[in-house]
């Protein structure tokens, strides 16, 4: 279909395009602003090393090294956020109804580059669950970290403790709708032109199938037909007739035309290729006597 044909065939229906558009965009800007709220509790934590009093003292890494091993403690606390060992303990302490699988989809923790301090997010229905469950979180990473042992080759325990502490949200998280019915317009566009060139392609009389089979011969590549035999291959590979056959259907003549004995004559001492004149031919005999 080249540009003008497609001018032309989304310009006739037009109407169904806009009707589909408005009614996409409409719908989904009407079910994101009637959605349930969420709210938003927040809290960050800061995760410091330092030597155990009663342990003897060690040489310390090199600085580089050092920072490196405290990345990665961070690191693991941050991803332990959101697993079973915070969770489900949560989910006790709390007496919620949920699943790990469901806390964890609720929970977003994050750290920043070369820095020390985790950041929590926890969405949910309810702006007091929300903080309960960012703070019980909180102080149960305080205890893992309490029970842990020093990071191997560093010699320093590391201590969790909360900058700030999450509070209930006084709100809840505004609701873009805008976006939503953005996104289903444009849904409702892609439906409209489509179901226009579809129509488009359509013959008039014909029944949906019938045109769904012309589209599907017309741009499914078929696949390649075999190769015709050529007539002088076919002709070579004939199998050619047994030269020693006889029988009935044998015509007993001779490449120069003449007839070919019936019998190879025999001499009477019975050595073949030997011939005392007499023929056994009838039909040599025939003609002899006449």
């Amino acid at each position: 279909m080249d540009l003008a044909h497609f001018r032309d065939t989304i310009g006739r229906r037009w109407p169904i395009v806009l009707a589909l558009t408005l009614l996409c965009g409409a719908l989904t800007g009407v079910l994101a602003e009637r959605r349930p709220p969420v709210y938003r509790a927040e809290t960050r934590m800061l995760v410091t090393f330092a030597a155990e009093k009663s342990a003897a003292p060690r040489p310390r890494p090199p600085a580089d090294e050092a920072g490196r091993l405290m990345q990665r403690r961070v690191k693991t606390y941050t991803t332990m956020m959101s697993t079973p060992r915070l969770t489900r303990p949560v989910i006790d302490s709390l007496g919620l109804p949920y699943t790990t699988d469901d806390l964890a989809g609720r929970v977003v923790a994050s750290s920043t580059v070369n820095s020390l301090a985790i950041d929590v997010v926890v969405t949910d229905r309810s702006a007091g669950t929300a903080a309960a469950i960012a703070a019980a979180l909180a102080a149960e990473l305080q205890r893992i970290a309490e029970r842990d042992l020093p990071p191997a080759g560093l010699g320093l325990k590391a201590h969790v403790a909360v900058v700030r502490a999450a509070a209930p949200p006084p709100r809840p998280e505004p609701v873009r709708w805008q976006w939503y019915a953005a996104g289903g317009a444009l849904g409702g566009l892609a439906v409209g032109v489509g179901i226009a060139l579809v129509l488009g392609y359509r013959r008039a009389g014909t029944p949906v199938s019938a045109d769904v089979r012309t589209l599907w011969a017309t741009t499914v590549r078929r696949r390649p037909a075999a190769p015709a035999v050529p007539a002088d291959s076919a002709a070579s590979e004939s199998p050619e007739p047994d030269e020693a056959a006889t029988g009935p259907d044998a015509a007993g003549l001779l490449d120069d035309g003449a007839e070919a004995p019936d019998t190879v004559a025999q001499d009477p001492a019975g050595v073949p290729g030997q011939s005392d004149g007499r023929v056994s031919n009838a039909s040599v005999k025939e003609r002899q006597a006449s």
